[in-house]
């Protein structure tokens, strides 16, 4: 089997941006002259995000808080047992040469967090999960890593294993992350992770300089900037080789467009010099959500290469402290990114929960305490059986969710949101099919496209297959490194070749059927 190659810090982004994109032939120029030199990234003159606001529309059902039951106000009023929520993430997109320099930074405090988390001091490396390169075997550190799905089934087998006959799991979530990361205490715990012994407390003026750059930033909104350079957007299109054609500027008339008029960069960087005044958002202030302007003093952007690492940083001490706590209780604690679990004897639960509200307050963040779960686990006629802890009662039809998969005890199932989104989708696609299918002007009147439609949503399309580009020299289509990754029952036929006890397969046997009755209903 071919061993797996590590993977590349060096990734050039090719999204729209201030200035045009880098080309990996200016590789050497960028990695050996400049990214890497300590003297001129201190220098550096990082220009600011772009900010756009990504809206997903989620579907949950309203359950009362006192038994877990369906409300009854919606169940008697007949009214939709879902409530419509749409939920906001503020992403930010740096330049492309900052990018590669977050992107290296990454890469440096990535390796000396690792050194840190496996120290006996922290033993922290099975308690961190997420933005980690972990290998599945940890004797074959160099073949397939783990993601979501092993990170979930790991928890379901400690649990299954759990020695105890009563015991609890509780589920944690912060409140706004990455929003509410304190820039004192980040700096303080970055430079605790880079600094060998005998060295200098504070951070070296290049990590200094990445520092306030993350953490101080300024931005333009994508829509601002989008408005003011759409008439000269500038855009190079691709050839049917892959090879890159002559860049022009043209006039795009929506920001959905960009991708597909293959734009590259708002404006130069010049351009945007002269109009920064007009498009710049301050960088040492902040606007709350009610209005009020504060300091900024906290908060890193999602989106830049260099936020994952710096959360789990943030939280080294808090991982050391409630990790030591929880394995003196003989129990388990794991974080993946803002979702926590623990696994304990039920007696401490209650300890667990307040010295989590406790010490999460002393890093300015915050448990949404309406998010936090209880469950309850018993063995009864070599059975384990899951339930939820209401106020004062227990509902035993609740199953616990992690990582995107239920648990009952027993058996492992998809996340029902998760497979209601699936059928969701498949929906709207063949509606918007048919609406295109039967407009005036359609050459194949009435006729939709099936063939893209399985691809998509069914069986036909789950298979991983490799990529093809085409050879000029030997002028037929070779083999490439890159693959097509499938759609949603991808995801799903992995997740049941790895999940213990699980009924995955059980939950999307029918959606053949379902498809393609939705095709035929008119």
């Amino acid at each position: 089997m071919k061993e797996k190659e590590q993977k590349d810090w060096f990734r050039l982004k090719r999204y729209p941006h201030i200035g045009l994109p880098l080309n990996y032939s200016d590789r050497y120029k960028w990695i050996e002259k400049y990214v890497t030199d300590p003297e001129k990234v201190a220098k550096h003159s990082f220009l600011p995000f772009i900010h756009k606001t990504s809206k997903v529309k989620k579907f949950r059902k309203v359950y009362s808080s006192n038994d877990g039951k369906v409300h009854d106000h919606y169940r008697n009023q007949n009214k939709p047992l879902r409530k419509a929520d749409v939920k906001k993430r503020e992403l930010f997109y740096a330049s492309h040469l900052d990018s590669l320099i977050f992107s290296y930074y990454t890469k440096f405090l990535s390796d000396c967090y690792e050194n840190k988390i496996k120290d006996p001091e922290y033993n922290l490396n099975e308690v961190v999960n997420a933005y980690r390169t972990i290998p599945i075997d940890s004797k074959k550190p160099d073949y397939a890593n783990k993601c979501n799905i092993e990170f979930a089934n790991d928890v379901f087998k400690h649990i299954v294993n759990y020695k105890e006959n009563d015991f609890a799991v509780i589920a944690f979530d912060i409140s706004c992350f990455f929003d509410n990361l304190n820039h004192t205490k980040l700096r303080k715990t970055w430079a605790e992770v880079i600094r060998k012994e005998g060295e200098n407390e504070k951070l070296p003026p290049d990590h200094f300089n990445v520092f306030k750059n993350i953490t101080r930033f300024s931005y333009v909104d994508i829509v601002d900037i989008f408005e003011e350079f759409k008439d000269k957007i500038y855009t190079r299109k691709i050839n049917r080789l892959g090879q890159p054609l002559e860049i022009k500027q043209k006039k795009v008339d929506r920001i959905s467009y960009l991708r597909n008029q293959n734009a590259i960069a708002f404006c130069s960087k010049d351009e945007f010099l002269n109009l920064k005044g007009k498009l710049l958002q301050p960088s040492k202030t902040k606007r709350l959500k009610n209005g009020t302007v504060v300091r900024r003093n906290f908060g890193i952007p999602q989106g830049s290469p260099i936020s994952s690492v710096l959360a789990n940083i943030y939280l080294l001490h808090f991982d050391k402290i409630i990790n030591k706590f929880t394995s003196l209780h003989k129990g388990i604690y794991r974080r993946y990114s803002d979702d926590i679990v623990i696994v304990c004897p039920l007696k401490v639960k209650d300890d667990l929960k307040e010295i989590i509200y406790r010490e999460i307050a002393n890093y300015d963040l915050e448990i949404q305490k309406n998010k936090t779960q209880i469950f309850h686990f018993k063995r009864e006629n070599d059975k384990l059986l899951c339930g939820q802890e209401f106020e004062g009662v227990i509902n035993w039809n609740k199953n616990l969710i992690y990582l995107g998969f239920e648990f009952n005890g027993s058996h492992v199932f998809l996340k029902s949101a998760s497979l209601s989104g699936y059928y969701r989708k498949m929906k709207r696609t063949i509606r918007r099919a048919k609406h295109y299918a039967n407009r005036r002007f359609c050459v194949n009147s009435g006729v939709i496209f099936k063939r893209r439609i399985f691809k998509r949503f069914s069986y036909k399309g789950a298979k991983r297959t490799r990529k093809y580009t085409w050879n000029e020299e030997e002028k037929k289509f070779i083999k490439s490194d890159s693959y097509n990754w499938g759609n949603f029952l991808s995801y799903a036929y992995k997740a049941s070749n790895i999940m213990i006890n699980n009924k995955i397969k059980q939950q999307t046997k029918r959606h053949w059927n379902i498809l393609n009755k939705l095709i035929r209903k008119s």
